[in-house]
């Protein structure tokens, strides 16, 4: 495995990030500086940068129906439902991007940083799309505003939104985003004054809810494992 290969797949940096750190004298091999970018990397190896080893870590790709009540961290000393309680691996693991305690839905488990980091960048785009139920409809020229984007304070502005009603009887949306602020769509209604009754993330990006039910999960199938390596590059 080539040297920018290996320290990419311990999680460390990006492959391109990992040259510069060669070309740079910083990774050692058997305790030997190496600027060899295309060096072979053998399971007997040990590589390190700045005095860590790397190691490579076998990656996990889950996606998980988070329930409502349970927080997206591993582990929070005010909140007596988090991620450990839904996900059990022996191996380290985090949520790509969150979900807030009062929503439900889809949530990538993992322990790739870099796929993470490519999934949650507001740069990426990446749309993500939510059914909600609202206390108050939106008029028109509200929903053209709500997709052309809008001031939802601390600096944070929302942009290129859709929304579409799906059941005007339960006032019931569904609606798609692709940046990721904190509590985003919540304050987003409420900045029309109508509040957010339920709130199910369906799908980020090609990963798709589906029919799963709360708590269960499921490891990627083969278009979504391909979906990680071309996020990855």
């Amino acid at each position: 495995m080539r040297i920018n290969k290996y320290i990419a797949s311990s999680g460390y940096t990006s492959r391109r990030k990992a040259d510069d750190l060669v070309k740079k004298g910083k990774v050692k091999v058997n305790g030997e500086t190496t600027h060899e970018l295309g060096l072979d990397i053998k399971d007997s190896d040990v590589v390190e940068i700045d005095g860590k080893v790397l190691e490579i870590e076998e990656k996990i790709y889950i996606k998980l129906y988070k329930p409502r009540g349970y927080i997206t961290s591993n582990f929070d000393p005010y909140n007596d439902r988090d991620l450990n309680d839904l996900v059990k691996l022996d191996q380290r693991f985090f949520a790509a991007g969150r979900l807030d305690k009062d929503s439900e839905g889809l949530l990538i488990i993992t322990n790739d940083g870099i796929f993470t980091n490519q999934i949650i960048h507001p740069s990426k785009k990446l749309d993500k799309t939510y059914i909600v139920r609202v206390s108050r409809l939106l008029n028109k020229e509200e929903c053209q505003q709500f997709e052309s984007g809008i001031d939802i304070g601390d600096s944070e502005m929302t942009s290129d939104s859709r929304i579409e009603l799906i059941d005007k009887t339960s006032k019931t949306y569904k609606v798609t985003i692709h940046q990721g602020y904190n509590r985003q769509i919540r304050r987003m209604f409420a900045y029309f004054s109508s509040e957010v009754k339920m709130l199910k993330r369906i799908s980020i990006g090609p990963i798709k809810l589906d029919g799963m039910k709360p708590y269960e999960k499921r490891n990627f199938d083969q278009a979504e494992m391909d979906f990680v390596r071309k996020t990855r590059g």
